[in-house]
């Protein structure tokens, strides 16, 4: 009976140092070359349950566009200097955009497809979006450095990345909120678009 006790209490305490074992930093980057290597294991109409994973993807990815701006401030300081502190918010204003737009159209896409399919949550689409942005992020990632070191190649890839943005907003209206509806899944790319452009603006 005694040694029956010992047992479990082995197997409890094995059962509460497992997770600690397991890094969730080292989950993450697990997540990050699933993602890169095999983003159809994600998006699917199934619930991985990596929605954390997912929005601290599309923080970094937000992050990452503005690191990518700030480059530019510290290439062109002395100009930036002589026209005031004013410029410095051109700068950032776009990553302001396209979050707003990122916000506005997750919710769009929750608000339309949970009337479909009660699984389409908020999680649901940000678990989506991580695995389709992580590619988009590497790509900002490299183009950094290589703008720092003034390889002039680095726009193809920062300019890959917004290309599948927005192909990443026409895969998950297409797949889960239009429902294979090309029309319409492309009015929802238009409407990110024109969000983006209008919050620039009005910046």
């Amino acid at each position: 009976m005694k040694r029956n006790m010992e047992n479990q209490n082995e197997v409890v305490v094995e059962k509460q140092e497992g997770p600690k074992n397991k890094g969730q930093l080292d989950n993450y980057f697990q997540y990050v070359i699933q993602a890169i290597k095999d983003p159809d294991h994600l998006l699917t109409d199934e619930v991985k349950g990596k929605h954390q994973f997912g929005l601290i993807t599309l923080v970094v990815f937000l992050g990452l566009v503005l690191l990518r701006n700030l480059v530019g401030i510290f290439q062109y300081l002395e100009a930036i200097k002589y026209f005031g502190f004013g410029d410095y918010f051109d700068y950032v204003d776009s990553t302001i955009s396209i979050g707003v737009a990122l916000a506005l159209i997750i919710l769009v896409f929750k608000n339309n497809a949970s009337k479909i399919d009660s699984r389409y949550d908020l999680n649901f689409f940000f678990e989506k979006f991580g695995s389709l942005l992580a590619i988009p992020s590497l790509l900002i990632l490299v183009s950094i450095p290589l703008d720092l070191l003034e390889v002039t190649i680095y726009s193809w890839f920062s300019s890959l990345a917004f290309t599948l943005l927005y192909l990443s907003v026409f895969m998950i209206a297409y797949r889960f909120v239009a429902k294979n509806n090309f029309k319409t899944a492309i009015f929802y790319v238009a409407g990110f678009y024109f969000v983006y452009q209008i919050v620039s603006l009005v910046l």
